[in-house]
């Protein structure tokens, strides 16, 4: 059986460390898709707000897909 959601894990806290790789590559993506690798940005070095911003783009939209 697929989870609906790669991002969602299936096993309890931090253990499904694909998920939680998932997590991570989404949001440097977004990060990235942001601008903020970009030393002028003024939210450089920081991730807050990216999932609210950007909660209904799919990732396909912003990742190579590797």
């Amino acid at each position: 059986m697929q989870r609906p959601d790669p991002m969602i894990p299936s096993k309890p806290g931090a253990q499904d460390t694909q998920a939680m790789d998932n997590r991570v590559k989404w949001l440097e993506a977004l990060y990235v898709h942001d601008g903020r690798n970009n030393p002028n940005h003024p939210f450089h070095h920081t991730y807050t707000g990216l999932v609210r911003q950007y909660s209904g783009v799919p990732m396909s939209d912003l990742c190579d897909n590797d």
